[in-house]
């Protein structure tokens, strides 16, 4: 008999509706899986912008984010011939954040793995960066009870953290500590972290420190101490007085996770020979550069989304090190998926949203 699975499904491109709380066959691990009982798993912006088609809209990026919070088809399928969709198959378990344990293996998998505790890297390496495969959208994710993985991104994690603050870890801290590769962070730098109080941002000021580096922490009102809380040497709110307090400083990379508005601001506060490093635009992607500021400068625009092969280890590494500190802002049950993505684009929190296959928090 088939054992059946809670989950949600993606069922197609549009609003909160379009996600399905349902059972569903258990997985099967195939050749090179292992099949992972999910202990936690949390939300982040590519669950939201997989959903809406907001990674290749034309136009009316903002539009397609707040289509998302609203229940009414209408409205968010409407917003949808703004863009071309991505190539992902419906129905589609998302969720990139598995933290679980292994229960089965698959085919030419090492049986060590089984029944250890393990943490998952989101992003499935390939010969080629435009066949990277990330989880929760070209494979099956953690939005369910058990997910089947490849063995090759699953990593045995000794560490007292619980599975709700270790499910923070791969997707916030991985492309943090992404950013600061392909930035170079070190020991002499001082470094702009546009949009700290986030999940990426929030990881990144600790990433920073272990480094040895300074760090200048820009956040909402009334999280500046919970950026001081994880090092941040100097915190500012987004307000007028922002680009004052950022020109009494010798800035060496920007990492901005924002864009939007606070672009030019993030680029032009660099000093000759600074690096600029973006993994996201939730501010808006679309924004104006004065080439003279990148060209008389030296400056380096740096994109950064899959990960760089020595990433993931590292970061396992500061976890069974005790060397970071996840904030965790709110867990929710998986049944209530939409409540938490509702939450999660409220942005009125500092942390990490999580989701945990039980029904309670």
């Amino acid at each position: 008999m088939t054992q059946l699975i809670n989950a949600v499904l993606l069922t197609g491109r549009g609003g909160p509706e379009k996600l399905v709380y349902t059972q569903i066959p258990q997985p099967t691990p195939q050749k090179g899986e292992v099949l992972i009982k999910v202990g936690a798993c949390s939300v982040n912006n590519t669950d939201i912008n997989t959903r809406t088609a907001w990674y290749t809209a034309k136009s009316g990026f903002q539009e397609l984010l707040q289509d998302a919070r609203q229940n009414e088809e209408e409205k968010s399928t409407n917003s949808l011939h703004k863009g071309v969709e991505f190539p992902i198959e419906f129905p589609r378990v998302q969720g990139a954040d598995i933290v679980g344990q292994v229960v089965e293996v698959g085919a030419d998998v090492e049986p060590k793995l089984l029944n250890q505790r393990v943490i998952v890297s989101p992003w499935v390496k390939a010969e080629s960066l435009d066949k990277y495969r990330f989880v929760g959208s070209e494979l099956d994710g953690g939005f369910s009870e058990y997910a089947a993985i490849p063995a090759s991104i699953v990593y045995p994690i000794n560490s007292p953290l619980s599975d709700v603050e270790l499910a923070t870890l791969p997707c916030s801290y991985g492309t943090a500590e992404n950013m600061l590769t392909k930035g170079r962070v070190a020991a002499n730098d001082v470094v702009l972290i546009i949009g700290a109080s986030g999940g990426v941002g929030s990881a990144a000021i600790q990433l920073c420190k272990i480094r040895g580096a300074k760090v200048i922490a820009v956040v909402g009102a009334n999280k500046e101490n919970l950026a001081k809380e994880l090092g941040a040497d100097y915190v500012y709110t987004r307000d007028e007085q922002l680009a004052a307090n950022l020109a009494n400083h010798e800035i060496t990379v920007s990492l901005d996770v924002v864009v939007g508005e606070y672009f030019n601001l993030a680029f032009k506060s660099l000093c000759v020979g600074g690096r600029y490093v973006s993994c996201g635009a939730i501010g808006g992607p679309i924004v104006s550069l004065d080439l003279r500021d990148l060209i008389y400068k030296d400056t380096e625009m740096i994109g950064a989304t899959r990960f760089e092969p020595e990433v993931f280890q590292q970061l396992v590494g500061y976890i069974e090190k005790g060397l970071l500190k996840p904030p965790v802002a709110k867990v929710f049950p998986l049944s209530q998926i939409k409540e938490a993505q509702k939450f999660f684009q409220s942005k009125s929190f500092f942390g990490k949203v999580v989701i945990t296959p039980g029904e309670s928090t």
